[in-house]
């Protein structure tokens, strides 16, 4: 999904505060205040634009990435070091809703969505031995990117119409919404010695950060019984966080960064609070790698929900 201009994002933000202006009578009708529960369970494919665009891209790092920051050798460069890994694709979400009638048509809402999804990758790569090492013993390398995002919205629901005896037909929108992702890069390498059968080692790193989001949609439900209704909803998601910020990293015996007295120019070990960033890595020898276009990884949001589940009315 591509994302939405900040700009396109605000106006659409403004439009349907006044849509909610004018769909709302001005004194409303008396309404029996009843409450509604949902909880449902769908599918969600956020954008992810420039994480995919990383993970598939060796020449493209993430700086703090515990594969990134494993010691080189002559053989084992930033574009060796970057393995490629498969982008993140539609993942089931799940979540709840409280709904507040305020009115015969007029509802108050708050969603809680979680969506979490792990992409995998594996490669041999040459030993991590010293930097200015010729003899190599090619050893296997497994990595996991695991990301789960949380998304809060308050919002309002406007009936439309009516097709049949207990059908609605309604709009469904999160105006105002907080966005929670977590981040979790795990490393296991298997190092062999003279006279052992090799030993696994374990490298990982986990970040954080917050964003906006909104939520623009339809929704129906059929009523089974006076408290129970089946719902399905469709809408589109638009969001992003900025900027992802390291919560913790642990790292393995080998990917300490060189001392400082052998004027090597590599990425340093990452600290709690540090922010993730991006950039395009060349190695020019095992202690001299370039860095260009240094920036934060954002986590874009835009993307589309369909969700089915049963609302229970109190």
């Amino acid at each position: 999904m591509q994302c939405i201009e900040p700009g396109f994002s605000k106006a659409l933000k403004y439009f349907s505060l006044c849509l909610l202006f004018f769909l709302i009578p001005k004194n409303l009708e008396a309404a029996e205040k009843k409450w509604n529960v949902s909880l449902f369970t769908g599918v969600y494919k956020p954008s992810l634009k420039t994480l995919n665009q990383v993970l598939q891209t060796p020449k493209t790092a993430i700086l703090q990435d515990p594969n990134h920051q494993l010691s080189p050798n002559n053989a084992f460069g930033s574009e060796v070091r970057n393995l490629k890994i498969s982008p993140y694709e539609v993942n089931k979400t799940f979540g709840i809703e409280i709904k507040r009638w305020i009115a015969p048509k007029h509802a108050l809402t708050a969603r809680l969505n979680v969506w979490d999804s792990t992409v995998n990758g594996a490669d041999i790569i040459p030993q991590i031995t010293a930097a200015n090492a010729t003899e190599f013993t090619d050893v296997p390398r497994s990595t996991r990117y695991n990301l789960s995002i949380t998304q809060l919205w308050l919002g309002w629901q406007y009936t439309l119409f009516s097709p049949f005896p207990k059908n609605e037909v309604y709009l469904d929108m999160g105006f105002i919404g907080a966005a929670f992702g977590q981040m979790t890069v795990d490393n296991l390498l298997k190092v062999t010695g003279p006279g052992t059968e090799g030993f696994p080692i374990v490298s990982s790193m986990e970040s954080r950060g917050w964003g906006m989001t909104s939520r623009w949609g339809l929704g129906s439900h059929y009523a089974i019984f006076d408290w129970l209704a089946v719902t399905f909803r469709i809408a589109y998601v638009i969001g992003e966080i900025p900027k992802m910020k390291i919560n913790r990293f642990f790292p393995s015996g080998f990917s300490t960064p060189p001392p400082e007295e052998t004027n090597t120019e590599l990425e340093p070990r990452p600290e709690v609070g540090d922010s993730v960033n991006i950039a395009e890595v060349q190695s020019e020898t095992s202690t001299r790698e370039v860095r260009t276009n240094i920036r934060p990884l954002p986590l874009e949001l835009d993307g589309l929900e369909v969700l089915f589940g049963f609302q229970i009315t109190f």
